[in-house]
């Protein structure tokens, strides 16, 4: 599903974000990605969904090397990947059904296909009665489950979510972090970055460490230890 051989990434600036990474994340899979702030959690989801691609070594996606990809690929490529950010990223005019048929819209994907998977997805993240509820009506937890939401409506193989409890209050993070795994059941392979160590502890599932762009531990049931 998700390999990396031999990674490094180094931006323009000389910073040296990831170093020899070497990583296999198997389908069907919830890994954390853990490390404090600046240890290149980011710049590696960014390489996962393709938003960066490496300075060397290799990054294969699905059969897809983001090394190598060209430019009119990325989007196949992304509709196989879900990703969720930590601001949520909602469109502030557009209510919770039609950001989440937006995604979908953009890939051109016909209005009775969008009626269908629309309702669906909200019913996963159990906010069907607030389809026409708009952002600023919703409490942070809700919008970032319509994130979510807006992420499943390809039906991605894998999602990315990168820190996306990060602005949440612990209530809020246990009912995303639940959501995450429900998915997870789905059999969709999940790669949580982030730097809580309580969500990660509880988790009980696979965690790789990064400390200065490198790969320190990578444990089964682990902890974050740093």
């Amino acid at each position: 599903m998700i390999r990396l051989r031999n990674v490094s990434k180094i931006y323009p600036s000389g910073t040296v974000a990831l170093k020899n990474v070497s990583l296999h994340i198997r389908p069907g899979e919830f890994v954390s990605i853990v490390g404090q702030s600046g240890t290149g959690k980011s710049t590696l989801a960014k390489l996962l969904f393709a938003e960066l691609r490496p300075t060397k070594g290799e990054v294969i996606i699905g059969g897809w090397d983001v090394g190598c990809i060209r430019s009119w690929e990325i989007p196949l490529l992304r509709r196989q990947i879900g990703v969720v950010f930590q601001d949520f990223k909602l469109l502030p005019r557009k209510t919770v059904a039609e950001n989440v048929a937006f995604a979908l819209q953009v890939a051109g994907v016909g209005m009775r296909r969008l009626k269908e998977v629309v309702p669906q997805v909200l019913n996963i993240v159990n906010l069907a009665e607030k389809a026409d509820r708009y952002p600023r009506q919703l409490s942070g937890g809700e919008q970032q489950r319509v994130a979510i939401a807006r992420a499943l409506a390809h039906r991605p193989k894998m999602i990315v979510a990168d820190e996306p409890t990060g602005n949440l209050d612990a209530i809020h993070t246990q009912e995303i972090i639940h959501l995450l795994k429900k998915i997870n059941l789905f059999g969709t392979t999940i790669v949580l970055v982030t730097h809580n160590r309580d969500v990660v502890n509880a988790l009980r599932k696979r965690v790789v460490t990064l400390d200065h762009g490198e790969v320190v531990s990578d444990e089964e049931e682990g902890r974050y230890r740093l």
